[in-house]
């Protein structure tokens, strides 16, 4: 491509400054590539390639009409791209794009700091996709390279030095954190903007409909699901029901959960087996939320329905903070209401006959509901039934049928799924319950990790005098799922296809699980204290702090601390550039110049301090050899490597103090 004779005027770009420019734009960008469509990092990836031709000579800026093209074929790109939707992923798609182009055009020093701004609001914008300790760290060394091309674009074009303004903008960034903790800390909290729908921030997770087999997926999945700390007592493996969502429509092979208004159920507490816990839940983009049946206290931001789940009022679309209290031994929904009855015994009608015919033939047999319930959970065990994430397909027809009678494998969704239906085939109230179960405990904060692969579906069954009650058909096939852990109820190659960073690929007591647990505990402390930091949590805690939460004493407390922020930065800044310690000597003779000075003997700029002190000891009664003498020990303690010698100085100093006398009751000529 020939050079184009057109080029921007102005002052140009040192090139060592564009080159420190061209990689911390690569650096801004890079983080947004999971958000951004794959035409568009090719774009990208060529406007680079061409600005490096640029850079070395053998390309030419782009014209008026290829930049024109390149701005309207690119809007039209990212518009087709988004399928007509808008969100905040088209606009930033957008500015990543005009970012690129600007780069290509970029020629004026003026140009640079156009970019230079543009890259700092880019990296702002990687935080409304990804709030992880990691991408905080990353974007803090953007953040230095970016502040590093600014440095370097005000340097003369013989005094760039790359490494040079790293160092320096380390530093300008290092003093600039003080006070970015203290308004993190004290400025009050406003709604994030990546509360805003983000189409890419929810992670993989359960849903409002689910197939037997999605669970089975998520078994395949490390993807953290939430973290917990609990206040105390800690239940056992076996008793940590994660609750989640509630499906009681089934049609065609799915089970869906019933969209309603919340409201709050009627729970009667019994024992005394109350535990406390703290959730750190990960974007889902829902508004479910997870809990142990059942919380009885809550966060007052979040909502307790009439199936006993716990709801945000708003969809998660950042790492969500919230406190609740479960009792396990509790009674729930004594009383049963007709709509809820006819909602939980519902059924498609015709659809796997074979079951409903094997459930009403059971119940006639059984005559209770609990003994039904231990009829199905001993033909489960009975039968030559099978645990496993990859049971095949079922048809969307008649799928438990197809399942209970001819396949025979599956897992927990559909064991759960199953008993369910059985359930209801028999005219008994009976719910799917989506949700958790378990999890893995980081030795290093105590706290609880729960992942995708500890996805659990389980049911709940309606019986007079006792409410809701759980039961868990897995346990009659898997009891290892229960007490153990998902992957203790796999085999062989099973085993081998879970994720590599499931508990069970690696041991925790190897390096590489030590590693891993490290990592977790990191992360989980930044989620506790900066990603959870919210409204409430900054208001318990000024209020602790400060008492009485008063507009006037929070400016104040801010006013303080960012007060010694700059007195740190200053004191930093003064004790680095501080005068280097003077050599003693030169301390001395200065002092002797100076008073010679005063008293009109003055020292002549080209002269030397031994020929200054020989003239003024010509000029006095002293012998010559004691002239001579002091200034040898002058001469020796400014240039012969005396200063550490303590004898050499008290001598220098008694030597002109004793001139210094004469001078004064003798005068000078």
């Amino acid at each position: 491509m020939a050079a184009e004779r057109w080029a921007p005027a102005g002052p140009r770009i040192p090139r060592n400054s564009l080159a420190l420019l061209m990689v911390a734009q690569a650096a801004v960008v890079l983080p947004h590539v999971a958000q951004l469509s794959p035409w568009i990092i090719a774009v990208c990836l060529f406007c680079g390639y061409w600005r490096t031709r640029v850079y070395q000579g053998r390309w030419g800026y782009p014209s008026r009409l290829v930049r024109l093209g390149l701005v309207v074929a690119g809007t039209v790109g990212v518009v087709l791209s988004a399928g007509g939707s808008v969100n905040l992923e088209l606009f930033i798609a957008m500015l990543v794009l005009a970012f690129a182009f600007k780069l290509v055009e970029m020629h004026t020093r003026r140009d640079a700091v156009l970019v230079i701004m543009l890259s700092y609001f880019i990296i702002a914008t990687e935080f409304l996709f990804e709030q992880a300790l990691f991408i905080a760290v990353y974007e803090l060394v953007a953040t230095i390279l970016v502040t590093a091309a600014m440095v370097g674009l005000n340097q003369m074009h013989s005094q760039v030095r790359p490494f040079a303004s790293i160092r320096l903008a380390t530093g300008l960034v290092a003093q600039a954190l003080p006070l970015a903790v203290v308004l993190f800390l004290f400025f009050p909290r406003l709604l994030p903007l990546w509360s805003m729908p983000l189409p890419g921030s929810a992670r993989t997770g359960l849903t409002d409909a689910m197939t037997p087999g999605d669970v089975a997926e998520l078994g395949r999945s490390d993807a953290l699901a939430f973290r917990v700390e609990f206040d105390g007592v800690v239940p056992d493996y076996r008793e940590m029901y994660w609750r989640a969502l509630v499906y009681s429509d089934f049609r065609q092979g799915t089970w869906r959960t019933r969209q309603e208004i919340p409201e709050e159920p009627q729970l009667l507490r019994s024992g005394d087996r109350d535990v406390g816990y703290e959730v750190l839940l990960e974007p889902t983009a829902q508004q479910w939320l997870v809990s142990l049946d059942v919380p009885f206290r809550k966060d007052p931001r979040t909502m307790l329905t009439s199936d006993f789940r716990l709801r945000s009022e708003t969809p998660v679309l950042s790492v969500l903070r919230y406190r609740a209290v479960s009792g396990l031994e509790q009674t729930r929904g004594l009383e049963l209401s007709e709509a809820m009855r006819q909602r939980e015994t519902t059924l498609p009608v015709g659809d796997n006959p074979r079951m409903v015919a094997y459930a009403r033939e059971l119940l006639a047999r059984t005559r209770s509901v609990e003994a039904f319930a231990d009829a199905l959970l001993s033909h489960i065990r009975e039968q030559p039934y099978t645990y496993t994430l990859s049971p095949g397909e079922l048809p969307k027809l008649n799928s438990v049928d197809a399942f209970w009678f001819d396949t025979r494998r599956g897992f927990c969704a559909h064991y759960a799924g199953a008993f369910t239906y059985a359930m209801r085939a028999a005219g008994i109230p009976a719910r799917l319950v989506g949700g958790y179960l378990g999890g893995e405990r980081n030795p290093l904060t105590g706290h609880w990790m729960v992942r995708q692969y500890d996805a659990h579906g389980w049911s709940e069954v309606w019986i007079a005098d006792r409410g809701w009650v759980r039961f868990d058909p897995t346990a009659a096939v898997a009891p290892e799922r229960i007490e153990q852990g998902p992957s203790e109820a796999l085999r062989g190659e099973e085993r081998a296809g879970l994720s590599l960073f499931s508990a069970a690929r690696f041991n925790a007591g190897s390096l590489f699980g030590r590693l891993l647990l490290v990592m977790d505990s990191l992360e989980h402390r930044w989620n506790m204290f900066v990603v959870g930091y919210d409204q409430e949590t900054q208001r318990s805690y000024l209020a602790n702090l400060l008492g009485d939460l008063r507009p006037g004493r929070i400016a104040l407390l801010m006013v303080g601390a960012g007060g010694v922020c700059f007195g740190l930065v200053a004191f930093v800044l003064f004790f680095r550039h501080r005068p280097a310690p003077q050599h003693p000597g030169v301390r001395l003779i200065d002092r002797f110049s100076r008073a010679g000075a005063r008293a009109g003997w003055p020292r002549t700029p080209h002269e030397s301090p031994q020929a200054y002190v020989r003239r003024l000891g010509g000029s006095t009664s002293l012998a010559p050899a004691l002239v001579s003498t002091l200034a040898g020990d002058v001469e020796m303690l400014l240039y012969g490597g005396g200063e550490g010698d303590r004898a050499l100085l008290r001598r220098v100093a008694t030597g002109l103090r004793r001139l210094r006398l004469r001078l004064v009751l003798g005068g000078a000529t």
